[in-house]
């Protein structure tokens, strides 16, 4: 079918949360959708709530019966997707109804201009609970500012052969899977492209984890991780930045000295301040 839009939601025993998800994904304005929920694990209900679901949307379930993690389920969701262009959303997230016809209209609109990238990406709603704020991202991100940066997001709008072309997610990463996913996709298939169009609903009231509540070992496992696989030096001050946002991840001297040097010292002028880092002369990241 033409412009037929595949959307993956991984999810374990969230199902009040799902609901809510699924509800965006199928009210929204463009109608061609595949949807593919991968229950990982799950035993709230979730596979019966997915099997009832009725309407003109084509609607898959994957369930494993022992959890293989969220990147590895999201994988498995790649695999069978038969849409022309693919996209994900997270199980405590929304989309906002018109996200996906804006999606398709800026794809074709930059197609018949002659333009090159990989992926289209959004700016985000932030629900943090007592206040909503948006999260603003780059209108063009190159290979060389995603290394330093996540400026994406957690999401994107592209093909599905463009995500198995790139790899797709590495589910060995304990965090950060999906910065790793858009460097590859980037650097494999060219630039991404926001459409600025804030479309996209983060929920971080919830009392579920998220990324952002995970011990501090994992996150600075995986940022070493991922600076092995794609950077070089001149990123460590963009890498270190990027853990500044983990209120568990605490810096070391070392660490604020080269921010200091860097655009973002701003930001380690405020760690030191407040007296959040280590004394240790030493990397967290090298």
């Amino acid at each position: 079918m033409e412009n037929l839009v595949t959307v993956y939601i991984p999810t374990k025993n969230r199902l009040q949360l799902l609901q809510r998800a699924v509800n965006s994904v199928l009210s929204q304005t463009h109608r061609n959708i595949e949807l593919i929920i991968v229950s990982d694990g799950s035993t709230d209900g979730t596979c019966d709530y997915v099997n009832g679901l009725e309407g003109p949307q084509l609607v898959k379930l994957i369930h494993n019966d022992t959890s293989i993690g969220a990147c590895a389920a999201r994988n498995q969701a790649i695999e069978i997707a038969t849409g022309n262009f693919i996209t994900g959303l997270d199980d405590d997230d929304i989309f906002l109804p018109h996200r996906l016809e804006t999606f398709l209209s800026e794809w074709l609109r930059l197609e018949q201009k002659g333009e090159h990238f990989s992926c289209l990406f959004d700016r985000r709603i932030v629900n943090v609970g007592e206040q909503v704020w948006l999260w603003d991202k780059e209108a063009l991100v190159t290979p060389e500012q995603i290394v330093k940066t996540n400026a994406v997001g957690n999401q994107v709008f592209t093909t599905p052969q463009r995500m198995k072309d790139a790899g797709s997610f590495d589910a060995d990463l304990p965090a950060w899977q999906d910065w790793d996913m858009w460097v590859r996709l980037i650097k494999t298939a060219g630039p991404a492209r926001s459409i600025q169009a804030n479309t996209y609903v983060m929920d971080i009231s919830h009392e579920f984890e998220r990324i952002t509540q995970r011990s501090s070992e994992k996150i600075l496992r995986a940022a070493r991780m991922f600076y092995q696989k794609h950077c070089s030096h001149d990123d460590l001050a963009g890498i270190l930045y990027s853990l500044v946002g983990y209120q568990q991840v605490r810096l070391t001297l070392g660490d604020i000295g080269v921010m200091l040097r860097s655009r973002y010292s701003k930001f380690a002028l405020q760690k030191m301040r407040k007296g959040e880092f280590t004394m240790s002369l030493g990397s967290s990241i090298l």
